[in-house]
């Protein structure tokens, strides 16, 4: 069962439970126009106090933060030296700079799990970049803001972000190919930066068995800044433990949208991860795109806006699910002047439960001027055991 509730303008808690009372939460938080930066923390760190407070959570929940920054660079020290940033770091943080859009200087998104006889989770926390967590019957690696500046091209650093990723997931007994579902990869000047991670990503997917034959990951690739100019791409990833291949299903919407090999991308357009009293549906970076491969709608910010929620739907409805299943979707605009323009149309589109956090983030290829993505959950009976 899936409950929202919104606490404030742009503070939501999206909340799924079975009848047995293990929850997931999402929570989506975006400051207010006119603060500080100082003054966007406390506000944060305030909202986020309440949520957690009135839904009995706290550091042994917390699996995974991501602050998106106006300025890390100038920022990101403040951040981590704050009240806000202590309250997460017991999870694995990642912090990028996509400039929120209609808010203030600051926003997040933070997901929570918790057991409803309200157990520990064992979990090893190697720094707040990556945490490993074991409950009954899976284990979960979420790894957040990897990068490397020890090379100076973008297609080196991501076969090094990778590698490291492998040598990781070794320790835990899992491996990518079987058990990496989710990444999310942010390439700075994604214009110029883009193609190399393209290409090593390929080369090393190759190498561990990620082929069209077998499947990709679901991912997101888009324009982001990491704390150090040096950094060309940064990583996020979640990789889970104890899963059986049949678990993992991959999501397409064929008469939407073609296959990303077809034109050398190796990313699933969705994946689903079946558990035994639910599924996770994450949707991967979607634009405005037809079952050739091509743009549609180009300069046209409302048909590409349309079109991108189309082609989402149509990845979920094979799943028996829908956008009011959406946990959040994230939002990427190329150019943040367009959110006033199509405002009035995501309030039409989107369903009024679901958390959107829209943020500034060139996507791949010029011509596309909107991207989404974002997690939705479902109940499931398959025949594997419970999430929690």
């Amino acid at each position: 069962m899936q409950t929202v509730y919104e606490l404030a303008r742009g503070v939501k808690c999206s909340t799924f439970s079975t009848s047995s009372g293990n929850s997931e939460y999402y929570l989506t938080l975006r400051s207010s126009e006119g603060h500080s930066f100082k003054e966007a923390l406390e506000e944060l760190s305030g909202w986020y106090t309440e949520v957690l407070l009135e839904n009995g959570l706290d550091e042994t929940t917390i699996q995974f933060t991501r602050f998106y920054l106006s300025d890390i660079v100038n920022d990101y020290n403040c951040l981590e030296k704050s009240e806000l940033y202590s309250m997460v770091k017991n999870g694995a943080v990642s912090c990028i700079e996509q400039s929120p859009v209609a808010a203030g200087q600051l926003a997040m998104l933070v997901y929570h799990i918790k057991a409803s006889d309200g157990s520990f989770f064992k979990k090893t926390s190697f720094s707040t970049k990556k945490i490993f967590t074991e409950i009954e019957n899976y284990s979960f690696l979420w790894n957040a803001g990897s990068c490397t500046k020890i090379y100076p091209d973008s297609a080196m650093q991501t076969l090094r972000i990778f590698s490291d990723l492998c040598l990781d997931l070794r320790k835990h007994n899992m491996n990518l190919r079987d058990n990496t579902v989710r990444t999310w990869i942010y390439v700075k000047d994604v214009d110029n930066n883009y193609t190399g991670m393209v290409n090593a990503r390929r080369e090393l997917f190759n190498i561990v068995g990620l082929t069209s034959d077998f499947r990709y990951i679901a991912s997101t690739g888009i324009e982001g800044n990491a704390v150090d100019p040096g950094f060309l791409v940064s990583v996020d990833s979640l990789s889970i433990g104890k899963i059986q291949e049949e678990q993992i299903v991959r999501m397409e919407a064929l008469q939407n949208l073609n296959s990303t090999i077809q034109y050398g991308v190796t990313f699933e357009r969705g994946t689903r991860i079946r558990f035994g009293d639910r599924s996770h549906l994450y949707i991967s970076g979607t634009a405005s795109i037809d079952n050739k491969g091509n743009i549609l709608y180009s300069s046209d910010i409302l048909k590409q806006t349309e079109r991108t929620i189309e082609n989402i739907k149509a990845l979920l409805s094979p799943h028996g699910a829908s956008l009011k299943d959406m946990q959040y979707m994230i939002i990427y605009l190329r150019n943040p002047k367009h959110f006033p323009i199509i405002k009035d149309l995501l309030a039409k589109l989107i369903p009024e439960n679901v958390a959107v956090i829209p943020v500034e983030g060139p996507v791949c290829r010029p011509g596309w001027l909107i991207e989404m993505e974002g997690v939705a959950i479902i109940p499931d009976d398959a025949d594997y055991p419970p999430f929690l």
